[in-house]
């Protein structure tokens, strides 16, 4: 039975909840994560921590990334989320590219679906993965916010 500390941290992009295993980053959460964490950790021990965030916003600016605990996650998700932890900040990819990579060449959908429901942005950078058509795509509900991002990561690289 794994423990899980959270505690909620101030970042760049306003107050998270975090949630750390023994494996690394297991949510960061604009809302409350403890309903999705019984779900995807049932028996878990859940207890408050002074948990360091700054890694959240040297990520944010294109920095190291911390690892991630995927347990309870999906395979085809937490292959996803593997896979674009390798894209260099500042650069982009699209579904369809990742879900080659991932060995599910057509799957572009389900990989967008995966990005779409990541509960570890942004351990996962999945702001750097766009549409092919375009070039681009909505992110969360502010798509402006990965235009930011990409553009913070491209200055930074």
């Amino acid at each position: 039975m794994p423990t899980l500390r959270f505690a909620r941290v101030e970042t760049a992009l306003g107050p998270m909840w975090v949630v750390e295993s023994d494996l690394g980053i297991a949510s960061v959460s604009r809302d409350e994560p403890f309903g999705a964490l019984e779900r995807r950790f049932p028996g878990a021990s859940v207890e408050p921590a002074a948990l360091d965030g700054a890694w959240i916003d040297r990520a944010l600016a294109g920095g190291p990334l911390p690892p991630i605990d995927v347990r309870g996650l999906s395979p085809f998700d937490a292959r996803a989320y593997e896979a674009v932890r390798d894209v260099p900040a500042g650069e982009t990819v699209t579904y369809g590219e990742v879900a080659v990579l991932i060995g599910s060449a057509g799957a572009a959908r389900a990989v967008g679906g995966a990005m779409s429901r990541c509960p570890l942005f942004p351990a996962v950078p999945c702001h750097r993965v766009v549409r092919a058509a375009d070039g681009w795509s909505g992110w969360g509900s502010d798509p402006a916010v990965k235009r930011q991002l990409l553009a913070a990561e491209r200055a930074t690289s």
